[in-house]
């Protein structure tokens, strides 16, 4: 006797229908729990103010929950899961820089010193801090440690440089928000070209974590069925990088203060 079960609108279906096949990376509840952790790991160290243990949580989240949807539905759900976590993280912390500038202040490496200079960015037109051109060597730093760092450590150490730079961008963001007292400040923070790049490092992350986790190593296998996602990750940090050359003086012209 065929098992019956119910459908979408609770009714039994017919015998013989092929039973549906459950999947996790379309599952909703997957995706609370994956905002449920982002927020977890992002509110707990930031209201403690760790530097340390916060990245360290972020990274290890984050890389789990991605190979979990590499390994059960493919690279688009990846992505997909990668995305959701860092735009939660980015959200979560930007609230609590504008709640709680002190703690999260504690929480970033140099918190006082990078709300100070990019204080001195929006208001008098300073370099900007931690650029591209105030600390070049740190970006081409950051740069090797999501290549290098993903491919080898199935993208924990990748994911580790990733979420450090989008901490630094919330806190940016969070931190004029409160300082001007008004959204300008938030569109301010919001900087188009890290927010390229750190869309670059997320592609790469996904496609360099594979290679160890599924144990493929052919490079023309990833050239052959994810160029798409070769090619858009390479442009998204390339402009980036080239748009921090010119972008933040434009970007101050439109949103800073008086």
């Amino acid at each position: 006797m065929m098992e019956l079960y119910p459908n979408s609108h609770g009714q039994p279906v017919p015998p013989g229908t092929p039973k549906p096949v459950y999947e996790l990376t379309r599952d909703p509840l997957f995706f609370g729990t994956i905002l449920f952790f982002a927020l977890i790991t992002t509110a707990l160290p930031a209201m403690m103010g760790q530097p340390n243990f916060m990245p360290v949580l972020q990274a290890l989240g984050l890389t789990i929950f991605t190979a979990i949807g590499l390994r059960r539905g493919g690279v688009g759900p990846a992505l997909g899961v990668a995305a959701l976590w860092l735009t939660g993280q980015l959200i979560f912390l930007c609230l609590l820089a504008w709640l709680l500038p002190a703690s999260v202040e504690k929480a970033i490496h140099a918190g006082f010193l990078y709300r100070t200079g990019l204080s001195e960015w929006a208001y008098a037109g300073n370099i900007l801090p931690e650029g591209m051109l105030a600390a070049p060597l740190a970006r081409l730093g950051e740069i090797a440690g999501v290549v290098l760092g993903s491919l080898a450590t199935v993208g924990l150490l990748g994911g580790w440089f990733l979420v450090k730079g989008v901490n630094l961008l919330a806190f940016g963001m969070g931190s004029l928000w409160r300082e001007i007292g008004s959204p300008l400040g938030l569109l301010l923070g919001l900087a188009p070209w890290r927010l390229a790049q750190l869309a670059g490092y997320t592609g790469l992350f996904v496609l360099l974590t594979q290679p160890l986790l599924l144990n493929d190593w052919n490079p023309a296998h990833y050239l052959s069925t994810q160029r798409r996602l070769i090619l858009i990750s390479l442009a998204l940090l390339a402009g980036g990088l080239l748009a921090e050359l010119f972008l933040p003086g434009l970007w101050r012209a439109l949103f800073a203060p008086a």
